[in-house]
């Protein structure tokens, strides 16, 4: 993860640093954004990665690419929500899906309704996050090769489920998310399964098991 991030830094530098940049530049200076999300995401460098995400926002909204401008608020949605921004967190990602189905993008709307099942549990409709995990999971089916997509979205259920008290749909979630990781060596799906499982047990009062 480091030594992509330093990859990013160097292509960002280049690209940030000169000087009248064309449209293509321009478009692949915020496509290079998006991709580096995630490594900012694995980081947990959250304050840094949304001042740059807020001091190129301008630039991103100016493009013509509306699958562009709807990931980039996807990414900025989510990286408020890990700043614990979660009104602001809300705002982007219903901006995001709202320009994943104007364009009928199915992987906008995929990341920006995986993301509002969490954002939602923090801003309090319970139901809504339970929604759009399963809008987002239906969507993870054209992606199969993007676990990220799958196991998260199926945590934001399963973490609804538990501050809703379906505790039984919560355990299955835990242990579908538990045996995905080890089906395809995923620790970050098992890990989500197990502390899923485990929040249960302690609504339950079972803090010996969980």
């Amino acid at each position: 993860v480091e030594e992509s991030h330093q990859y990013f830094k160097e292509a960002f530098d280049l690209l940030a640093s000169k000087p009248d940049k064309t449209d293509e530049e321009d478009a692949l200076l915020i496509d290079l954004l998006i991709e580096w999300s995630m490594v900012s995401y694995y980081r947990g460098d959250f304050k840094r990665h949304v001042d740059l995400l807020r001091a190129h926002q301008e630039l991103a909204e100016s493009l013509d690419d509306r699958e562009k401008v709807g990931m980039f608020y996807a990414w900025l949605g989510f990286s408020l929500y890990n700043r614990e921004r979660y009104r602001e967190s809300y705002q982007y990602l219903q901006k995001a899906l709202e320009i994943g189905e104007e364009i009928d993008n199915q992987r906008v709307i995929g990341y920006a309704c995986t993301w509002l099942s969490w954002t939602c549990v923090q801003v309090g409709p319970l139901d809504e996050a339970i929604s759009f995990g399963e809008k987002a999971q239906e969507i993870a089916g054209l992606f199969p090769s993007d676990h990220y997509l799958y196991f998260k979205s199926l945590g934001g259920i399963g973490w609804a489920c538990c501050w809703k008290g379906d505790g039984k749909r919560a355990v299955e979630v835990g242990t579908t998310l538990v045996d995905y990781g080890r089906r395809y060596s995923n620790i970050r799906s098992m890990t989500l399964g197990n502390f899923i499982i485990a929040l249960n047990c302690f609504n339950a009062g079972d803090f010996h098991a969980a």
